[in-house]
This record gives C-alpha cells, structure tokens and sequence, in this order.
C-alpha cells in the first residue's frame, strides 16, 4: 500500500505509479441507522485520487505528478471505506453540540477539529508513562530494585495495559487496531467509483460518499482504500490496494440526541453543480424540539 507499482495491464501498462489518497471533506456528524428513513453522513466524505508516474532507475527514481487527469479512465477505478470506533474527542464533539458555523474559506471542507496522526513505529506514541531509573546510592553500591510502595490513600499506579499486536494506524495517541473494524455496522454504498470533476481550476479525480450511513452510536473514523479492477501489477496475481487514508472524525447520534443539520458546505454545492447525487441544505436545519403543552398541540393542529 503505498508503493510504487509497475503494470503489465491496463491504462498504465508499461508505467510505473505511485498513489496517493487525500480526504477533502470528512463527514462531522450522522444520525444512527436503524431499520428506516436512513440519513447519510454529513456532509459527505470526498477524496482525491493522486497519480505519480515514476521514471528513472533506484536509486535516482524521481516522481511526476499526472497533469491531466481529464485523461484517466474511471472506469474500474475503485475506493472502498472501513469504519474505526474513536474515543469521543471534546473539541470536535462540543463544536457539533454547539452547531458552531463552519469556517468559510473557498472550497473549505467541514470543520476539521480533529487531525489523526500517522502511525509511526518507531515514535514512543502510547499516552503512558513511567517512572525514571533512579541513580545509585552514594558509596558505589546497588540493590535490587523491591516493590513499589506509595503513601496511604495514595492513587494506585497506572500500568499501560499491552498494546494490540495489529495494530494499523494512531489517532491522535490512541492505537487503532485492524481487529477492531467495525465495516459491518456502516450502511449504503461502501464502494464508490472514481469521477472526473473540475475542482480549483483543473480536472481531478475524486470519490465521493454520498449514501453512507451508521448502524450504532459513538464516535468513528473511516479508511479509504482504493485500487484498479482493471490494471494487472507485475508479480501480483490478485489486484493490490494503492493507496490509503484515514480520515477525521464524526460522531453519530440517536434519534433523540441529533442535533440537525448544517447548510451544505461549499464543496457539496460544487459537486451538485457537476452532477453528483447530493442532498443540498442552503440553510441550517435544527432538530424540532418536542412540544408537551397540549393547548400548543392543539393550536399547531389548527393550523
């Protein structure tokens, strides 16, 4: 995943390509699907599908980006998404309590409050930490180091309890595990086909999840992978995955506790314009709050 791939098949035969996955807009809020009136994520994830031919020899290789991405056929051109429990992050789910306005700047995706850090091996990430090694005693001495022991009443010492051996990715210092995929609880359309839109001024290729839903509460990120049904990769028999990102990440609510809806971001109006099957919002809209006055039921009847 990541590397660059010599084809023996398909558009880019005889080329070698790397890819690279970037996610536009991540979705900040859903509602929980059940068994009806299922709502998508919102607003709707969008990535960008990045091409890099590679000419030259290793270890003097260099990279050029696709210039035309006019040019690329689609067709076959597939991302896929998986669905990771977070822990709930304060900044970003006070922000969607709130119903703060997202920021404007041209083609702005939502609020990203959050921002997932790359999984880094050899980076000492886990949110634990320990006691330093203490020096010795004076006169050149050692002893065996005996038990902790801590003042009456004293908080017990935290022990970082063992790291889960696949794990995959870091967001923020929390370690996701590839065990704890929860793809089964997303509904709607995981696959998504590349499209060739406009975007700042130039063609791009982009996917763009317009009918994904979750089937419980919490907070989640997504994976995207994506990968070519028609291009043959030397030395592989089954197609290999090119490239993957892991997005921010969004809360989904129950029905009671969702707040509602922000109006349609700049870039799910571009989109629309172009095409895609979006639900456009040119206005917030607010959960309704429940009316308990029986004569204000009543005059809302009448009305």
């Amino acid at each position: 995943i990541g590397a660059r791939l010599s084809f023996t098949s398909g558009q880019f035969n005889g080329r070698k390509v790397r890819a690279e996955l970037i996610e536009l807009q991540k979705a900040d809020l859903g509602r929980k699907y059940a068994r009806k009136d299922r709502r998508p994520l919102d607003p709707p994830p969008v990535v960008q599908l990045r091409l890099y031919y590679v000419t030259g020899e290793e270890p003097h290789e260099e990279e050029q980006e696709e210039t035309d991405y006019g040019i690329i056929q689609n067709m076959g051109l597939i991302c896929h998404v998986d669905l990771f429990p977070v822990p709930a992050s304060a900044d970003s789910s006070d922000a969607m309590r709130r119903h703060d306005p997202p920021p404007s700047a041209g083609y702005a995706s939502s609020s990203a409050t959050v921002s997932p850090t790359p999984y880094s091996p050899q980076a000492n990430q886990y949110p634990y930490t320990f006691p330093a090694p203490q020096p010795p005693p004076p006169g050149g001495t050692t002893t065996a180091p005996g038990p902790i022991h801590q003042p009456y009443g004293a908080p017990p010492v935290p022990h970082a309890p063992p790291l889960p051996a696949d794990i995959v990715y870091y967001f923020k210092d929390h370690p996701i595990a590839e065990s704890s995929k929860c793809t089964e609880s997303l509904a709607g359309t995981t696959f998504v086909q590349a499209a060739n839109l406009d975007y700042k001024g130039n063609k791009v290729l982009m996917f763009v999840f317009s009918d994904l839903a979750v089937k419980m509460e919490g907070n989640f990120i997504l994976r995207y992978r994506c990968f070519d049904l028609f291009s043959k990769v030397a030395g592989q028999d089954t197609t290999p995955v090119w490239a993957e990102c892991y997005g921010g990440a969004f809360r989904v609510y129950s029905t009671k506790e969702f707040p509602g809806l922000r109006a349609s971001t700049d870039l799910t109006k571009h989109l629309s314009y172009f095409g895609v099957r979006l639900n456009l919002r040119e206005t917030e809209r607010k959960r309704r709050k429940k009316v308990d006055d029986p004569s204000m039921v009543g005059a809302m009847k009448d009305r």
